[in-house]
């Protein structure tokens, strides 16, 4: 009998030891004023997921993962972001297939996939996380985990690793975007076939009499694009009992991509010249570690390259990686000139509530009132006349709260932000202010 149980046990293995999650929920977005569009545009969408990772044979498991949104009919059809462009009613596609094999610090997969670097990586504030097809890989040189990182559904990065010194490298063929169900070999800038990128990053850390601190470095080669270098570093000293000082600096340097065809012809452009140079400093404090922190970054102009100085990024919308972005603006897509201010986030009632509000003053060289999304300009700008030394402002407000009292794995969440683009006399006139809203009723399980 006891045979028969053992063997039972091991065939129920796989099944108990797969890495299961899977989430369920409504998006609401609301997009006023005008400011990018001929309309005001609304989306509504019921949508969710379900990720499995096998377990590990002889250092080998399997990922597999899909997402749908469907649209629920109570707008008219006008925003793509949830549910794909018209006409389409829904989204499903199967975003991860990978196979996957780790030994010690090691980890390389190999298929459909996440990865989370500064420039390539899920913007994940839609049901479709933006994923990859190729390969990548991550070692833990230095003080890494006996215990494997890897084996659950999320994306393979090193931001998050506990190791002294880690390595990261991806070469990616082609991507899904946000709201699309369909790997393509295009990207934001084009629809036509390129050769994708390839990225290899490092990051080291070190605790030393309670102080943290931290730096890494990315290569980035867009094909055809651009080619780009990301540096960061990171400090944290403690000042007392729940209460540390922090501070930070990021560098871009980016220029043409000196691999195969050049892809910039459509865009008006005939090279890529953008660098970046951002810092932050701040207080953490609190039992909730709550922050606030003064922010800034500038970029200077490079004349007759895209966007007069200009960022390329196929792979990364405005995901927080600069200082300064806010949920619909930032120096990455605005080009040069510079952005400041202070952000803040704080935590209530056991960490469960989450709060946060930003406010970002920008002066844009070459302001189109917010529009960024359009290349069909001189240079890559959008088409129409410039307002030189355009001054914006963006106040960013959400919060976030986890019910976990009614039932585990149930939250939700709201984010709002406001920006106001100046208007000058015998430029042209935009609508003020602009407004977007993004609600999250969620449950993971």
């Amino acid at each position: 009998m006891a045979s028969i149980a053992q063997a039972a046990s091991a065939q129920n293995a796989p099944i108990s030891q797969t890495k299961i999650s899977a989430m369920l929920g409504i998006i609401n977005f609301s997009y006023l004023n005008h400011a990018h569009t001929a309309q005001d545009t609304h989306s509504f969408a019921l949508g969710g997921h379900l990720y499995l990772h096998s377990p590990a044979l002889a250092g080998f498991s399997l990922g597999i993962g899909g997402d749908f949104a469907t649209w629920t009919g109570i707008y008219l059809h006008a925003d793509p972001e949830l549910t794909g462009p018209y006409p389409s009613h829904g989204i499903a596609a199967l975003r991860q297939a990978y196979l996957q094999y780790s030994h010690g610090p090691l980890v390389i997969r190999g298929g459909r996939q996440w990865i989370n670097t500064p420039y390539a990586n899920m913007d994940y504030y839609t049901f479709n996380p933006r994923a990859f097809t190729g390969v990548s890989a991550v070692v833990n040189v230095m003080g890494h985990s006996d215990e494997n990182p890897w084996m659950g559904n999320g994306p393979l990065e090193i931001n998050h690793s506990l190791a002294s010194l880690s390595f990261f490298a991806a070469r990616m063929y082609s991507y899904e975007s946000r709201f699309s169900s369909a790997f393509t070999a295009a990207n934001r800038y084009t629809n036509e076939r390129n050769n994708g990128f390839y990225t290899l990053g490092a990051r080291y850390q070190v605790h030393s009499l309670g102080n943290h601190f931290s730096v890494q470095g990315w290569y980035y080669n867009f094909y055809g694009f651009a080619s780009m270098f990301y540096g960061q570093a990171d400090i944290t000293r403690p000042l007392g009992k729940n209460m540390s000082a922090f501070g930070g600096f990021q560098i871009i340097s980016e220029g043409d991509s000196g691999a195969g065809q050049s892809y910039l012809a459509p865009l008006n452009a005939s090279s890529v010249d953008a660098h970046v140079y951002g810092g932050k400093i701040g207080l953490q404090f609190g039992h909730d570690h709550d922050l606030v922190s003064l922010v800034a970054d500038y970029s200077p102009v490079s004349y007759n390259s895209f966007r007069h100085g200009g960022m390329i990024h196929p792979y990364n919308d405005l995901s927080g990686t600069m200082y300064t972005t806010t949920m619909q603006t930032g120096i990455s897509d605005y080009g040069p000139g510079y952005a400041y201010g202070i952000t803040s986030h704080f935590g209530f009632l056991d960490n469960k509530l989450h709060l946060n509000a930003d406010l970002i003053r920008y002066l844009v060289r070459y302001g189109y009132g917010g529009s960024v999304y359009t290349y069909n300009g001189a240079y890559g700008f959008p088409r129409g006349t410039a307002v030189p030394n355009q001054k914006l402002w963006s106040v960013d407000v959400g919060f976030s709260y986890r019910l976990s009292h009614v039932l585990k794995g149930l939250y939700l969440a709201d984010y709002t932000d406001i920006s106001i683009a100046q208007n000058k006399v015998r430029y042209p006139q935009y609508h003020n202010p602009y407004f977007s809203n993004r609600f999250y009723f969620k449950y993971r399980f």
